[in-house]
């Protein structure tokens, strides 16, 4: 008999200092990790990460936006000798100029199936799948990327690419891979959109994710690997094996196989491995200098005062009812674009951390995207629209309370799809049924209803412009500018330039939302 491990990463977003949910494990202990495992076994272990490794720290941003240089990902990602490399969405977040002088210096083989230029059909880099042989089992790995990626990004960072069906792609490579190889495993940047023992949905069906679907009506899938949602999944669906370890590298997911002399498949079995129980891998840290050290002095320098008061703690408060914090992104984006209107959402918990002398990373912490800001330009009744949706974020319980709607938070909590306004006031009914919550939106300037008819420029992000989280609509052509300014430096900007009473303002005056019938909340939830 043989065995055979997969072991995997995924969506661990650069977190090679210290990871949000975690308050001393980091990338090294995910390292860590893969090396012990790889030396426990006395089989073949195959390593493939599922992308999304070059976002989402503020040390990325260091690398992406303060020095413009991410070799240090590719470094560490060879030192730890990955047999493949999966392309995540978040790799077209800062250009295919960044992404492709990260991608280009990988020793793995990219595997991507799924995204093709225009010019020929062929994969952007890398080829769809691979065969390779380990004690004489044959094993056709196939890698695919969710096709959404249009929905959230640039134009400009996807100009010349096609984005293929995720699931008929695969279905096609499957087919094909099948008759030529023992085992076939499919690395899917991408997630469930069903619960694994029921398969009834778990979000509205868009083909973001379609892991579920592939292992319903794709015959022949020994192990499916995914990611993108940010999970921790580790169970057997019919004949398939799938995991998904969570983000930030707090899990190496594994996937062992054992098969006869005939090479059949005799024998499933997954496990997660928590990162933090390992030690960590230091000699890897050579591999990110100067990066790393720089990077750590760049995130300690102070960049302003904010003299915000914190009226609240509690994020779920800080949705309901505005907070400075909030008004300070809203007026910061009015100022860039001159604005009717704006909107942004509340990200994480660490927007109370956002007062007194701000550092980097504080700055980052609390807004930790790379957005540039963006004028699009709405009807009122388009107006009313876009928060009729943002309000379907909210519901009530059994006994009345105000809570976040489930589906917001499960399978993947999606917080950052509720935006708060500033500019009109929100008159709102959360007792009455979706679409119809909206009794009033009155123009603060005027105190006066806004016009149905009359066109209004809103200042959002560029995620939300392009149709982010569903916004289906907000399209293309409803934008009037995409600005060059990101978000995070114009906060900077705004610490050494808003005077006192700009911030009274941004102090006393952010609360633009009116709750009817409606006294009764409830945080636990959230």
């Amino acid at each position: 008999m043989k065995k055979i491990s997969f072991l995997m990463t995924s969506d661990t977003h650069a977190f090679w200092l210290n990871r949000l949910t975690h308050p001393t494990a980091n990338l090294f202990n995910t390292a860590g990790t893969i090396e012990a495992v790889r030396q426990q076994r006395q089989h073949p272990v195959v390593t493939i990460d599922l992308g999304d490794f070059i976002q989402g720290s503020s040390f990325a941003t260091y690398c992406s936006q303060e020095v413009k240089d991410g070799s240090c990902f590719a470094r560490a990602m060879n030192a730890l000798n990955y047999d493949f490399q999966i392309i995540g969405n978040h790799e077209f977040n800062y250009g295919p100029d960044y992404r492709d002088s990260i991608l280009t210096k990988l020793d793995s083989q990219i595997l991507l199936s799924n995204i093709v230029r225009e010019a020929d059909g062929q994969p952007f880099i890398g080829q769809p799948y691979q065969i390779i042989e380990r004690e004489g089992v044959k094993i056709g790995v196939i890698g695919v990327t969710t096709h959404y990626i249009p929905h959230w990004e640039l134009p400009k960072h996807y100009e010349g690419l096609i984005f293929l069906d995720a699931f008929e792609t695969t279905k096609k490579y499957v087919a094909e891979l099948r008759p030529l190889v023992d085992v076939v495993v499919v690395a899917y940047h991408g997630g469930f959109e069903s619960d694994l023992e029921t398969f009834s949905p778990l979000e509205e069906w868009t083909g973001e994710n379609q892991g579920a679907k592939m292992l319903q009506e794709i015959e022949g899938i020994d192990v499916l690997l995914t990611g993108h949602q940010h999970r921790v999944i580790n169970q057997q669906v019919k004949n398939t094996w799938t995991v998904q370890p969570g983000h930030a590298g707090e899990f190496v997911a594994e996937v062992i196989l054992e098969l006869d002399e005939q090479h059949q498949i005799i024998h499933r079995e997954g496990y997660l491995h928590e990162t933090a129980q390992y030690p960590a891998l230091d000699k890897l840290r050579p591999q990110l200098e100067p990066q790393l050290s720089n990077g750590q002095a760049w995130l300690e320098t102070v960049l302003g005062h904010a003299p915000i008061v914190q009226p609240t703690h509690d994020i779920f408060l800080a949705r309901v009812n505005g907070h400075p914090f909030l008004e300070l992104l809203n007026q910061v984006q009015l100022q860039v674009t001159g604005a009717d209107f704006s909107g942004i959402a509340l990200v994480n918990e660490h927007f109370a951390d956002f007062q007194g002398d701000i550092t980097n990373e504080i700055l980052l912490k609390a807004y930790p995207y790379y957005n540039l800001i963006t004028k699009i330009q709405l009807t009122g009744q388009e107006i009313y629209e876009v928060m009729e949706y943002n309000l379907e974020y909210f519901e009530l319980d059994a006994n009345g309370q105000m809570i976040v709607n489930p589906e917001y938070i499960s399978p993947k909590p999606r917080h950052y799809n509720y935006d708060i306004y500033s500019g009109f006031k929100t008159i709102v009914d959360v007792s009455k049924p979706k679409g119809q919550r909206v009794i009033e939106l009155i123009d603060e300037r005027t105190n006066q209803p806004l016009e149905k008819e009359r066109l209004y420029q809103l200042a959002v992000t560029q995620y939300r412009a392009v149709g982010g989280g569903d916004y289906t609509m907000l399209t293309q052509d409803k934008i009037v500018e995409i600005t060059q300014n990101d978000i995070a430096s114009e906060l900077v900007k705004a610490l050494n330039t808003f005077d006192e009473k700009k911030w009274a303002t941004i102090n006393q005056h952010f609360q633009h939302i009116e709750w009817l019938n409606q006294t009764k909340m409830n945080t636990d939830e959230v």
